[in-house]
């Protein structure tokens, strides 16, 4: 069993790191303050070759593997978490399924823009009615001659309005499908921007579709497909915000270890005082496990093995992980940590919503005991992952 990295990743991790530190740290503070969109870092990011990492390279991709794109996601979040979801979203949710589920002329029309990040992906499953409760969704998708027609709401998009393109989700004839948007396309428009907790430089909103065309050619996988295309890409989605969480971890540790280091009380540094040291302990070793859970899970996408139950392990953890961390490192600074003169404040609004976007904890338990169930009462000497991927 070999836990090191390869050289490939170690070098993606430098550079992501790097990056990170030079480019989205010292603004991370005034983007949180200001509400605003970090246009010139994902400029940086599409000229870096970061927004299409995992993409292969046939289709403008850099082609590293998807564990080299979760250590991206990882250092990059650990900066800013919220130009780190905005990085998964496009890569994982708005790119991915096309490379996926799409046909060759979908994957040459479409992928090398976004490989390239001149146009931002985004996912566009989540309505008003319909959270967790994919198959609930009430936008439609009537057949007209050489497409379709959608009406619809969605909710929540990460990167709507600055996204070129949505994986958008409605009910067709033969059920739930899957089409590409264009969001320039006549017909679209996005509600108001969406004022949120933490992630705050991630831009939120809700997508309208007015009679929007869509040609066939744009359809995403077969008519009726469309909730095994949203629950495959959630499956591998769970990882890259599972690879957040854990950034958003590290951060608030680093931060409180350095801190406890430094800060004195009765004589010593408080990170000599047990009741600190033991905390310092925990948070440490939980990030760890969870690291381990997160690169588990992204070895086994990258050997195209199912992810479904590893996937929400990972994301189950990591997320429960980002946010105990964060607690305990606005405990360790006390008051200074409540205070918006230390950043460990932010940390602990970030994390919050890992345990509630691309699956809520709640779905995530429900996922992995399934997946118990289905161990317990299936075929002897069935091991999850042993299946390989289909598509």
């Amino acid at each position: 069993m070999n836990f090191e990295l390869g050289t490939e990743q170690q070098e993606v991790k430098a550079r992501a790191a790097e990056f990170a530190d030079r480019e989205v740290a010292p603004y991370a503070a005034e983007l949180d303050r200001d509400d605003r969109i970090p246009f010139e870092t994902l400029e940086k990011l599409s000229e870096m070759g970061f927004m299409g990492l995992c993409v292969p390279e046939e289709y403008g991709g850099a082609g590293s593997d998807f564990l080299s794109y979760c250590l991206l996601i990882e250092e990059i979040s650990r900066t800013d978490a919220g130009i780190g979801v905005t990085l998964a979203v496009h890569t994982s949710a708005g790119t991915l399924p096309i490379v996926i589920y799409g046909s060759e002329d979908q994957k040459a029309r479409w992928v090398p823009d976004l490989a390239r990040g001149t146009r931002i992906g985004s996912f566009a499953l989540t309505e008003p009615e319909a959270g967790s409760d994919a198959a609930a969704i009430q936008t439609t998708a009537g057949r007209v001659d050489g497409g379709y027609r959608l009406s619809g709401h969605k909710q929540w998009l990460t990167n709507g309005r600055i996204a070129g393109a949505a994986i958008v989700f409605a009910c067709a004839p033969e059920g739930v499908t899957a089409f590409i948007v264009p969001t320039d396309a006549e017909g679209v428009s996005f509600g108001k921007h969406a004022r949120k907790m933490g992630v705050i430089s991630a831009t939120t909103d809700d997508m309208h579709l007015e009679n929007v065309f869509v040609p066939e050619e744009d359809r995403l996988g077969e008519e009726g497909n469309g909730l095994s295309v949203a629950l495959g890409t959630l499956d591998f989605g769970r990882i890259g915000i599972a690879a957040q969480a854990l950034g958003i971890a590290e951060a608030a540790f680093r931060y409180a270890s350095n801190y406890a280091a430094e800060r004195t009380t009765f004589g010593k540094p408080i990170a000599e005082h047990q009741a600190i040291a033991f905390k310092l302990a925990d948070m440490q070793t939980k990030i760890r496990a969870a690291r381990l859970l997160v690169h588990e899970a992204a070895w086994m996408k990258d050997r195209g093995m199912r992810v479904t139950e590893a996937g929400a392990r990972a994301k189950l953890y990591a997320s429960q992980v980002a946010n105990e961390v964060t607690y305990e490192a606005v405990q360790v600074l006390g008051g200074y940590g409540y205070m918006k003169d230390h950043p460990v404040e932010r940390y602990y609004r970030d994390a919050r919503v890992t345990e509630i976007y691309e699956g809520t904890s709640e779905i995530q338990r429900l996922v992995i005991s399934r997946g118990i169930l289905k161990e317990m009462t299936g075929p002897p000497g069935g091991v999850e992952g042993s299946r390989p991927v289909v598509g």
